[in-house]
């Protein structure tokens, strides 16, 4: 999978450019693992990180931080359905 970066420039939405100047029609810079896209799209403060043979955008998925973590338990133990869960959420 080819990977580049979709911004979005004055309206106009483009490939960031392989060189560092914006020319007409520049060639796409292109990245081959999703470590150095995600670098790159950083620099960017509309960037999206497209596969560039489909278009399409790639779903990043992050893990839960600690607080998200334990809310989730917290939900899981409220919503249980074998008549142990609970009528609190702390979360509220």
């Amino acid at each position: 999978m080819r990977l580049a970066i979709v911004i979005d420039v004055d309206g106009d939405i483009m490939y960031v450019p392989e060189g560092a100047v914006f020319e007409n029609y520049p060639k796409p810079r292109l990245f081959d693992n999703l470590k150095d896209a995600q670098e790159e799209c950083a620099k960017w403060n509309t960037g999206i990180i497209v596969d560039f043979d489909t278009n399409k955008t790639v779903p990043i998925v992050r893990g839960f931080d600690d607080e998200e973590r334990r809310r989730a338990i917290e939900r899981e133990e409220i919503n249980k359905d074998d008549g142990t869960g609970t009528d609190k959420d702390s979360t509220r």
